[in-house]
């Protein structure tokens, strides 16, 4: 692209102050009135490190929208040769290809069938409609039939989303309008009671802050500025509905779906959304695809300065580390598990730290994870796959995200470790798996060799009771690394717990031995765990057993006692009840 205006400033120029000489020089060069800070035709240069860097005018508003102005402008300029110049001087028209015809070989039956009846309505009122997002993205990826199944379907119209929908319901015997949500100019349709689509208008957004939610300020737009809104020039693919089988790309991204890179569409793109950043990494771990030059220098970048304006955490973080975690073991995610270390990517958990705290405080804190964290998480992979393999039986959804953010927290600080469970917005249960897995995991690790050589059922009983599955994973892996061999023995006797004895209760409870003449007190509990010790060990197998045990050690107890006491002893204490002590 041609920049209609160039300026030059220093690297550590702020934004602000880059804007109010833009705003000068415009004013120079444009004394009839022609406000070029609202056109891509500006843009600020420097040198730094021996290259030329760049940035144009409409980004720099955008920052200054999210009140980060006070940011320097190299927080966001790009090396005047990166491609991401290239792909914006070419945006305004789409590279188009065709799956006419050949939309069955693609799409399942009745997907295609509610296409065509799709099209047929925006023919007939003239409306601009396409299917953008991973459903197009996956069928160009793999270029072959969309397996997986069908469920709900992005819908971008170029105009009036709403009444689109509307008006589909009503002239269509198929398609019923499920919901609308005018405050965001969208709406739920759906066919047949088998797909649901999410209709949604072309729109300009703007973001007032950095990590916000963006705030909608036009609808209708042409499908061309509506793509720039979006993260990744792959996920910025449409296929055609008025004009079926055309797929429209005006950013590139089937050139970088062939390439197999991620590449953010545009330079503010993570300021605006910090998640997209997790999100390329998930992307990337997902479709073994690596992160263009320029989006790990915005990745980069956006580490740097943005601890300044943005706290880190939320749902949405949460919700794109947990995928990124979830993603099954391999040599490409230990990548890129590894760039999100060494890029300090982590951070996005809870950046307040950063900027919060003084240097003495932070070092009272600690550092965020240990070498020990960090090789847990990048450098066994086979013994996470191992074990997650021989414990699949018995694992949840969250089995993986759970077991990274242990190994993650492991050796944090209390203070640090809490700060950041607060910014994260775990659920309870999730909350205390991690909690767990630090206050167990070393007496844990220390209790294996000892297990090894005598695991009886009450030994291994008690050293897994109450423990969590992800707790015992994550010390299984680390005993794994040490020791094989003897890790696999622990694995078993973990798997014979589960399979047997997790689960085991008694019959009697602690009034059922008050009236056996056990006395009241903490002798109940001891008594009961006793009794459940002989289940384990099979003495017992039902109440009546239980009843039967219970008494005959009372009974040998009191006998025993009996012989001991002097004479005038056992005629003054006739009660009939015995200590806990000798029962035990």
């Amino acid at each position: 692209m041609k920049d209609l205006h160039s300026i030059a400033v220093e690297a550590d120029d702020t934004i602000a102050a880059v804007l109010n000489k833009m705003a000068e020089e415009t004013c120079k060069t444009d004394p009839g009135g022609l406000n070029a800070l609202t056109q891509i035709t500006t843009a600020a240069v420097f040198e730094q490190d021996e290259k030329r860097y760049k940035v144009y005018n409409t980004d720099l508003n955008k920052m200054e929208a999210m009140q980060l102005g006070d940011l320097p402008v190299q927080a966001i300029a790009l090396p005047e040769t990166a491609v991401f110049f290239e792909r914006l001087a070419g945006c305004k028209t789409s590279q188009e290809s065709q799956l006419s015809g050949k939309l069955t070989d693609y799409f399942p039956v009745y997907f295609v069938a509610a296409l065509y009846e799709l099209q047929s309505f925006a023919l007939r009122f003239n409306a601009s409609a396409y299917v953008i997002g991973g459903l197009t993205r996956d069928v160009l990826r793999f270029n072959e039939k969309y397996t997986n199944q069908v469920g709900d379907i992005d819908i971008t119209i170029e105009g009036d989303a709403i009444g689109f929908g509307k008006q589909l319901s009503e002239n269509s015997r198929n398609f019923t309008l499920a919901e609308t949500y005018p405050d965001f100019g969208t709406a739920k349709v759906r066919y047949k009671e088998s797909l649901v689509f999410d209709l949604a208008s072309t729109r300009e957004e703007i973001y007032s802050a950095c990590g916000a939610m963006p705030t909608i300020i036009s609808c209708g737009i042409p499908l061309k500025q509506d793509i720039t809104r979006r993260d990744f020039t792959v996920n910025a693919i449409a296929l055609s509905i008025h004009a079926l089988g055309t797929v429209v790309d005006y950013s590139q991204g089937i050139a970088d779906i062939k390439d197999k890179v991620m590449r953010v569409l545009h330079p503010v793109s993570f300021f605006e959304d910090p998640s997209r950043i997790l999100r390329a990494m998930k992307f990337a771990t997902r479709f073994q695809f690596d992160l263009s030059t320029e989006t790990r220098h915005l990745i980069r970048q956006f580490m740097r300065y943005g601890d300044l304006h943005y706290r880190g955490g939320g749902e949405r973080i949460k919700d794109e580390l947990k995928e990124f975690f979830l993603a099954d073991e391999s040599t490409v995610k230990s990548h890129w598990v590894g760039f999100f270390l060494e890029t300090g990517c982590d951070r996005l958990v809870n950046m307040d730290r950063c900027t919060e705290v003084s240097k003495t405080q932070k070092a009272a804190i600690g550092q965020r994870f240990s070498d020990q964290s960090a090789a847990l998480m990048t450098q066994h992979r086979q013994h996470i796959r191992a074990v997650e393999a021989q414990l699949t039986k018995y694992s949840d959804p969250d089995f993986l995200f759970l077991l990274y953010l242990c190994f993650y927290f492991r050796d944090f600080s209390d203070a640090l470790f809490e700060a950041c469970l607060s910014r994260l917005g775990l659920t309870r249960a999730q909350r205390d798996t991690i909690v767990q897995y630090r206050n167990h995991h070393e007496a844990l690790l220390a209790h294996f060799p000892v297990l090894v050589d005598h695991a009886s059922a009450v030994d291994i009983y008690e050293l897994f009771k109450g423990l969590r599955l992800v707790t015992v994973a994550a010390c299984l892996i680390e005993y794994r690394i040490q020791a094989p061999a003897c890790a696999e023995k622990i694995i078993e006797a973990f798997i014979l717990f589960k399979r047997k004895w997790e689960g085991i209760a008694l019959e009697l409870d602690g009034k059922d031995l008050l009236e056996l003449g056990v006395p009241q007190g903490k002798q109940i509990g001891e008594c009961l765990t006793v009794l459940l010790h002989a289940k384990l060990m099979g003495r017992v197998r039902n109440r009546m057993d239980e009843i039967q045990f219970m008494q005959k050690k009372l009974e040998s107890t009191k006998q025993a006692d009996n012989a001991n006491k002097p004479a005038q002893e056992k005629n003054s204490n006739n009660s009939g009840k015995v200590g806990v002590n000798d029962v035990l």
